[in-house]
């Protein structure tokens, strides 16, 4: 049963002290691995360029017929976006969590664990897909060695 649809419960939740403050510290840490992420995208995206950048050196020219072309960028620019996303929930979590707490704001509170509730939805459709393309690939691998075999 979903919280709120029982009519015996009361629809304010009281927080003590304590749980306050690990909701704090959990928002801050929360923060520091949403830069964290932040950061990652950036030198996922800045690595790619490199690498496009790489496949264009004469002495690499054969390079981008084994995968140093332009769909290299593509590539990295995509890692970088599903990356940014998650940390973007994440640091929005953090930081109005910090807010709500130090003001004691339930409205906030309640932003900071939607934001919180937007970013596991995300992740366990990024999940989701990513296994299906390793089952995909897997599937490709196993019928393409057996072709060899043939």
């Amino acid at each position: 049963m979903k919280p709120g649809l029982n009519n015996e419960a009361p629809d304010e939740l009281y927080l003590d002290v304590r749980l306050l403050n690990n909701l704090y510290e959990t928002a801050k840490w929360g923060k520091v691995l949403a830069v964290l992420g932040f950061i990652l995208s950036a030198f996922t995206l800045v690595f790619g360029l490199f690498m496009q950048r790489l496949a264009k050196v004469p002495a690499l020219e054969g390079a981008a017929d084994i995968g140093f072309s332009g769909f290299t960028i593509v590539v990295y620019a995509f890692v970088a976006l599903v990356y940014f996303f998650p940390s973007l929930y994440l640091y929005s979590f953090s930081s109005r969590m910090q807010q709500g707490v130090q003001e004691r704001n339930q409205q906030q509170v309640y932003r900071a664990i939607n934001q919180l509730n937007i970013l596991f939805k995300f992740l366990v459709i990024m999940l989701i897909l990513f296994l299906l393309l390793f089952g995909l690939s897997l599937l490709m691998l196993v019928t393409g060695a057996s072709q060899l075999s043939l």
